[in-house]
């Protein structure tokens, strides 16, 4: 097995670039048979790659977690979830 190692690969990325790699990473992958060592705290990242995540920010040692019960993924989503009336405005003025 060939092993492939990526650290702050999003950081440049815009969201929607971060989603094209991520999908670009799962098909290399396969075709080469290869596996993928990322380290991340991209929500857009982890919520895409066909990958276990190992949580390495909690006291348990290699904690195994799905991407959305990881702390910073929590974080993002509450930001939000706090702002999302002033996506509804947004939203409304454009006609969508």
């Amino acid at each position: 097995m060939h092993y492939i190692f990526l650290t702050n690969q999003r950081v440049s990325l815009s969201p929607s670039n971060q989603v094209l790699l991520a999908n670009e990473i799962n098909k290399l992958a396969r075709l080469l048979e290869c596996q993928f060592v990322i380290a991340t705290h991209s929500p857009f990242m982890l919520g895409t790659l066909n990958a276990k995540i190992y949580n390495i920010d909690t006291k348990k040692e290699y904690d195994v977690v799905k991407w959305n019960e990881l702390e910073n993924v929590q974080y993002f989503y509450n930001f939000f979830k706090k702002h999302e009336q002033e996506f509804e405005e947004v939203i409304h003025e454009s006609g969508e």
